[in-house]
């Protein structure tokens, strides 16, 4: 040990810069991992919460977003299937509460008799209550639940005249405030609204929950409103007004279009029942009407909406680490360069060729622990920083407004370390083997002998059989698990591309040198001479920001071939005036803050409104994913569309069918598609799709497709009259307002009139294309910031292989500065070193680059998505990323050059 301290220990004392760098290289690849970990598990508890909120039952009963008809409950109770011990309907939706300055909560509407006032409920929370409880009205309750007639129980709470919210405590202590700063002021205290589909109902907080660390409420912590079903329903879907006033006739019709729903029932089993038996027994009671789930079927098919940002997150991450890999491995090479003389002796003396490789895997341990420590921080400080850049849009996303990442786990941040730990040991192993296998003579005289055949053919073989595994598993992608072939054969190949990079650079160097020769000055054809003699010692750095620019170009030229086609789509389809919604512009597009369809038919009686279309989306479960299911109204559309955009003429001719007074409606459920839908789902015109609906799977007819960009998984067309009676749902999510042509002036202020009573937004056509165009661009900037952190550890890699050639290299530019060279001379060899690097390594990087683009976009994107875009080349971007490489890695070079002039002539002279 003591050896070891001496040699180890003082050596990265006296070598600190070389430590910073190993140091530096591990941390950032760790850090990228820990993000990527922190975001894939904030994106998936995000949308679990918004497909399986406040779960905790073991089976679900679930059509989706499209709901169960209440009265199944009902039928399950009376079926009295084995194993299951309670049946509870249960109402989940995102309201807003506009005196709390239109803070966004989350209305849950369960049965509370039986799982919220009972000790120990499956909710895990406690009721405290609070304010004026109307205790005459709940006493039949509490008797129920006292008889264990829960079923009873809470059909009496449905009937109280007043709507009881039990609230969380920071919602309470909002409202109360308020209602105490108005008393104090001598005015009436401000009642508890909660808005719905830009409807308002008065609600009475009763009691406030507080929930245990481990609920499965807990993530809606602070923004949780409870409610009995029945009064929950009431607020979110009450019934037409033809209900109230037309008695038993009237609700009668009102159960045809509109039947009540719920979004899932959940069954509680008996102790020791069997699941699966349970399920088959519950399934039959349900039939075709809806779907029995367990927790994994029901998270699998959620995890598959998040699956594609997650691998690409992951994807970045894993980049970063393999760069770091190879540059701690450069980095443990000059640590072997250097000490080739310490090895020689205590070969000479007796060490072994196990103690060599243990003192430089011990010290590349070290190196790589505190570097995986650092990273933890680092890495938990970026998913601060992702989220924050995105968390407007990311709250509007989901159906929980509170967004939070995620704690890191000590058992996450324990493997991120032991990952960082074994990367550094791992990249020191070859430079360490190689040590202890020199000849202690050679080592002694430091001559740099030559690289072993062994290690050529190891290196070429393990080139070979990286790449071709990678090209195999592309090739049987489809045979192989969702994504394994696509992204783990993508994966092998760049790491045998990178692992080749000696062997690329040397072929590149050979074909450069006759152009380099014949025209470049003296410091050029210096250092390129000295890149030449030692493509193994470059090429793994020159690889490395290869790699880097390789992902860069990838993403630019993903991006363009993205951008352009769907801008050009979004100018085409975005041709209404204004646009009315509620929430953001972001939940414009997604069914969380609906609106009353009353709104189309007042807004196209304001003044110089020409028309008015209603659109409402919904998302239905199809063919294992989830689909976009655009329900508008095709006859405004193809109206108003026509003139505005007539590129758009062969799509406009088809949705005219799907409206049922068009003279060729057969009566049967016409829907278009998306292109990227048929491509995606391998379906045709003239097929039968089911997608699950309140009362069963609804068929839908494909009747044509066309270009659409709304859904990575497909999308399709419904007219709105008929969406509303098929699936029970007359709610609208955004009008588009088309003014009359001179009639701007007059129609924009009673918009905003109308948008300011009903606590709507209004927005234009600029500002809404403006939006959709940033947002766009935002997602491509957080691929950059990750890669960015690439193009920074490929840096480090230049820093350490220009020091690996400054010490190689001593007795050279002794000479030099002896023979009368300049000490600006020898520093602008060393610069144009690094300078070569750059230019090659971004070569290099282009030549991946290009074929790594075409993969993305006519394979991942085909097989993920359906979407089949041209390959544009992102030229702007490109001489961009090729000037900031060079530079990065000529600026990389500024330290080595520096420890070059600083040389001695006479120690230079005497090294050898």
């Amino acid at each position: 040990m003591s050896v070891y301290r001496l040699l180890a220990v003082r050596y990265l004392f006296q070598r600190w810069d070389r430590a910073v760098l190993i140091i530096s290289s591990i941390a950032l690849g760790v850090a990228t991992l820990v993000s990527a970990r922190i975001l894939n598990q904030c994106f998936e508890i995000a949308a679990q919460g918004t497909t399986t909120p406040a779960g905790s039952a073991e089976l679900y009963v679930t059509n989706g977003e499209a709901g169960v008809a209440r009265a199944l409950a009902d039928e399950l109770r009376a079926a009295k299937v084995p194993g299951v011990k309670s049946v509870q309907p249960l109402v989940v939706e995102r309201v807003s509460l506009p005196d709390l300055d239109g803070r966004v909560a989350v209305l849950v509407g369960a049965e509370v008799s039986s799982q919220l006032l009972t000790d120990n409920n499956s909710l895990k929370v406690k009721v405290t209550p609070v304010g004026d409880i109307p205790k005459w009205q709940l006493l039949p309750v509490l008797a129920a639940v006292k008889d264990g007639d829960l079923t009873r129980a809470g059909d009496l709470w449905d009937r109280i005249p007043a709507r009881l919210a039990m609230v969380s405590r920071s919602i309470y202590e909002d409202w109360n405030g308020r209602c105490q700063t108005a008393l104090a002021a001598g005015q009436p205290a401000p009642p508890f609204v909660v808005r719905h589909a830009n409807r308002d109902a008065v609600c009475l907080p009763i009691g406030v929950v507080d929930f245990e660390a481990d609920s499965p409420l807990a993530p809606m912590g602070k923004s949780f409103i409870g409610m009995s079903v029945g009064q929950a329903l009431g607020v979110v879907r009450p019934a037409p007004p033809y209900a109230a006033v037309g008695g038993a006739a009237g609700a009668g019709a009102a159960e045809s279009p509109y039947p009540p729903k719920v979004n899932r029932i959940d069954l509680f089993l008996e102790p020791g029942a069997d699941p699966e038996t349970v399920l088959a027994a519950a399934a039959q009671v349900v039939g075709r009407r809806a779907e029995v789930r367990t927790p994994d079927a029901q998270r699998r098919s959620t995890q598959e909406i998040v699956t594609g940002i997650q691998v690409g997150v992951l994807m970045c991450s894993l980049g970063a680490m393999i760069i770091g890999l190879f540059l701690v491995y450069n980095a443990m090479s000059v640590t072997v360069a250097e000490r080739r003389a310490d090895i020689g002796v205590l070969r000479s003396i007796g060490a072994t060729r196990t103690q060599i490789v243990v003192l430089f895997s011990a010290a590349s341990a070290a190196l790589g622990f505190v570097g995986a420590v650092l990273g933890v921080p680092l890495g938990m400080l970026l998913a601060e920083l992702t989220v924050r850049q995105f968390r407007s849009e990311l709250e509007s996303m989901f159906l929980n407004p509170e967004v939070r990442l995620t704690h890191l786990s000590w058992a996450t941040a324990a493997a991120a370390v032991a990952a960082g730990t074994g990367t550094a040991v791992f990249a020191a192993l070859v430079p360490a083997l190689q040590a202890a296998g020199d000849d202690p003579a050679h080592v002694v005289r430091r001559s740099t002998g030559s690289v072993k055949g062994i290690w050529n053919v190891l290196h070429r073989s393990a080139c070979l059989s990286l790449i071709v595994t990678g090209a195999a598993m592309i090739l049987l992608r489809f045979n192989l698990p969702s994504r394994v072939g696509s992204v783990g054969g993508l994966t092998l190949v760049l790491v045998g591309l990178l692992l080749a990079s000696p062997i690329l650079v040397a072929v590149m160097v050979r074909l450069a040198r006759p152009v380099v020769r014949a025209t470049a000055p003296f410091t050029l054809r210096l250092a390129f001479d000295n890149l030449s003699r030692a493509p193994g010692r470059t090429g793994v750095v020159i690889g490395a920001l290869g790699a880097g620019v390789a992902l860069m170009f990838q993403t630019a030229g993903v991006g363009r071939s993205n951008e352009e086609p769907i801008l050009s789509w979004i100018e085409q389809v975005v041709q209404a005036d204004h646009f009315v919604f509620n929430g953001n512009m972001t939940s414009a597009n997604s069914s969380n803050s609906p609106m009353s369809a009353n709104v189309a038919g007042d807004l196209k009686g304001l003044p110089g409104v020409e028309d008015v279309m209603s659109i409402r989306y919904f998302r239905p479960e199809y063919n294992g994913t989830v689909v976009y299911l655009v329900a508008l109204d095709v006859k405004t559309y193809a109206g108003t569309m026509r003139h505005r955009a007539p590129e758009l003429a062969s799509d406009l001719e088809v949705f005219p069918e799907l409206d049922d007074t068009h003279p060729d409606h057969s009566g049967a459920n016409k829907v278009l598609v998306s292109h990227n839908f048929v491509e995606r789902h391998k379906v045709k015109v003239g097929d039968t799709i089911l997608v699950p609906g309140p009362r069963g799977p609804v068929p839908l007819v494909i009747v044509g497709a066309v270009r659409d960009y709304s859904w990575s998984r497909g999308t399709i067309f419904l007219d709105r009259a008929r969406y509303a009676k098929l699936f029970g749902d007359n709610l609208i999510d955004i009008c588009h307002v088309f003014v009359k042509p001179g009639a701007t002036a007059g129609a924009e202020p009673a918009l905003d009139r109308y948008a300011a009573d009903k606590g709507l937004f209004v927005t234009d056509r600029f500002s809404l294309r403006k939006f959709l165009s940033e947002l766009l661009n935002r997602v491509y900037v957080l691929a950059y910031m990750q890669q960015l952190l690439v193009g920074v550890v490929a840096a480090l890699g230049v820093v350490t292989a220009l020091l690996i050639s400054v010490l190689q290299r001593k007795r050279e530019l002794g000479l030099l500065l002896a023979v009368g060279a300049t000490p600006g001379q020898v520093l602008l060899s060393v610069l144009a070193e690094a300078f070569l690097m750059g230019a090659f390594g971004t070569v290099l990087g282009v030549l991946i680059g290009l074929p790594m683009e075409w993969y993305v976009l006519k394979v991942m994107f085909v097989d993920e998505s359906g979407f089949n875009l041209d390959m544009l080349i992102p030229w702007k971007a490109t001489l961009g990323i090729a000037s900031a490489s060079i530079t990065l890695a000529t600026l990389a070079g500024l330290l080595p050059a520096w420890r070059a002039i600083q040389t001695r002539i006479p120690d230079a002279m005497q090294y050898e």
